[in-house]
């Protein structure tokens, strides 16, 4: 249709050059006739014979006769010049000297005109071809115009019908297509879009703020279903401590750790710090990833709290700045109304260093060493007869004197977490999994942590708070990659931090001083 239109704009513009041409040409006629006419018409006068002077008779006044001239000639009679007889020029003569018009009529060449007349001839001759051209193009354009138009408009109705009729079986598909998605999804059997679901389920309702997530898409007794399948075991364990005769013994084996490489299990190792006993490895998988430390001294490990309790909590980075610490990871819950909180108000109870904060809640278990060194978790509330030092209140527990209890999602979800263990030659294990972001870590279940603690001979085992709240530093430097949007992660109320070293070179400074 674009070509066609520009082939008609060409036409038109041609018959326009055309036109004008012609009316410079009619112009150039008109000014040259102005010229010849302005100039003096010169014509050959005939000849006229000289006229006869009158002749004057005079009267007589008694006859009254006019008297005759002497020798006065007769008057003349003006005589017809004789014209010889024209000879045709064309055509043959009779016997009669008469022409034969027929004859005349077929030989007879074209008349021979002037150049004025030629001229306006020619004028007249291009301006009629100039005008019916035009004309006939200019119907013609018009008449294909007009009629691609009637076409054009009963194919763009048509065209519109087809879109609407595409557009509409395109969502009757797409809507028949989800609602079949759906059905599958809630009433489905499939085990792997089973495991899922729960796992979209439980992820959404262990959070304070998305539960909606869970409760707008899929059934209430769908959604209670599966929580209530949720694991929370309340049996209680502690770890018995089997130390090692020799007073020096590599624990944490550092000796064979390189930086940079991967220890047995198939973990790299990010920190191999000899002198304060701490090692950090980089736990990857195709969920999450995560950072897990090995302390090989548990005296060292205990809760710090907040300088502003139920007002504000503090930064990870400001724990092991009050508390001279080497690393630490948070600890407690806390009341998180519209997820703003700063972290003021702990979740239940704990204890640090003695001190107590907070009142006791049955929902939770508790998680804490006792003054002798050891994890103990469970549901207790005889804190003080147990004589646990440094403790909180949290959900659930991951290995109950050796046994792992809880697998899988077993009602948690895919969290971002923080979980504490420790083994039987008291190694303190501190593991962080980071979460919440797509394509580098979506989270970790109940159930994956377990797997790494047991991995590293953990025996007793408990999750701390998790998500946009996991965080772990070590030297004043975060290690992991929060959820939150604060570089500095979240406001704490508490904080499991690891004592430094006190080192052999120190301790004759002292003496020497």
């Amino acid at each position: 249709m674009v070509e066609l239109l520009d082939e008609e704009e060409i036409l038109v513009d041609t018959l326009k050059s055309r036109s004008k041409e012609a009316e410079r040409t009619r112009n150039y006629a008109k000014q040259q006739q102005t010229i010849s006419s302005s100039r003096p018409v010169t014509t050959q006068r005939p000849t006229i014979p000289p006229e006869t002077p009158p002749v004057r008779n005079t009267v007589d006044s008694r006859s009254g006769a006019v008297p005759q001239r002497r020798n006065a000639a007769p008057p003349r009679t003006p005589e017809r010049p004789v014209v010889p007889p024209r000879t045709p020029q064309y055509g043959r003569t009779t016997g009669n000297n008469v022409r034969d018009v027929r004859s005349e009529r077929t030989t007879r060449p074209p008349r021979q005109t002037s150049a004025k007349t030629s001229l306006n001839s020619r004028i007249s001759d291009l301006q009629r071809l100039a005008s019916s051209k035009y004309n006939k193009s200019v119907e013609k354009i018009e008449a294909k115009r007009e009629q691609p138009k009637k076409v054009q408009s009963n194919k763009q109705k048509k065209d519109k019908t087809g879109v609407i009729i595409k557009v509409l079986t395109s969502l009757v598909i797409m809507v028949t297509v989800f609602i079949s998605m759906y059905a599958l999804v809630i009433f489905g059997n499939v085990p792997f879009i089973t495991k899922w679901r729960n796992i979209w389920i439980e992820t959404a309702m262990t959070t304070d703020q998305h539960k909606w997530l869970a409760t707008s898409f899929f059934p209430k007794y769908l959604v209670d279903e599966v929580m209530n399948a949720q694991v929370d075991i309340k049996d209680i364990g502690h770890t018995e401590i089997k130390k090692e005769e020799e007073e020096e013994v590599d624990i944490l084996g550092q000796k064979d750790l390189v930086v940079g490489e991967k220890d047995k299990h198939g973990n790299e190792v990010l920190i191999n710090d000899i002198e304060q006993g701490i090692v950090v490895l980089k736990v990857v998988t195709s969920n999450y990833v995560g950072r897990l430390v090995l302390v090989d001294d548990p005296s060292r490990v205990y809760i710090t709290t907040t300088d502003y309790k139920n007002s504000r909590g503090e930064f990870i980075c400001d724990y092991l700045e009050k508390e001279d610490a080497v690393i630490g990871t948070n600890a407690s819950g806390f009341h998180d109304p519209g997820g703003t909180s700063v972290g003021g108000v702990v979740t239940a109870q704990c204890v640090a260093q003695g001190e107590y904060w907070g009142n006791y809640s049955s929902k939770y278990i508790t998680v804490g060493f006792d003054e002798n060194d050891r994890l103990i978790v469970g549901e207790f509330s005889d804190w003080e007869e147990r004589g646990l030092r440094d403790a909180f209140q949290y959900h659930p527990a991951l290995i109950i004197n050796g046994d792992k209890v809880i697998e899988g999602s077993s009602g948690w979800g895919l969290q971002p977490r923080t979980v504490i263990g420790q083994a039987e030659n008291g190694v303190v294990m501190l593991f962080v999994v980071d979460g919440r972001q797509v394509g580098y870590s979506l989270g970790a279940t109940m159930g994956d942590c377990a797997d790494v603690l047991e991995m590293y001979g953990a025996v007793n085992a408990g999750a701390c708070d998790g998500g946009s709240s996991s965080v772990i530093a070590y030297e004043g430097e975060i290690l992991n990659e929060p959820s939150t949007n604060m570089p500095t992660g979240r406001y704490l109320p508490n904080a499991w931090v690891v004592a430094r070293k006190t080192t052999e070179k120190t301790e004759s400074t002292d003496k020497a001083n």
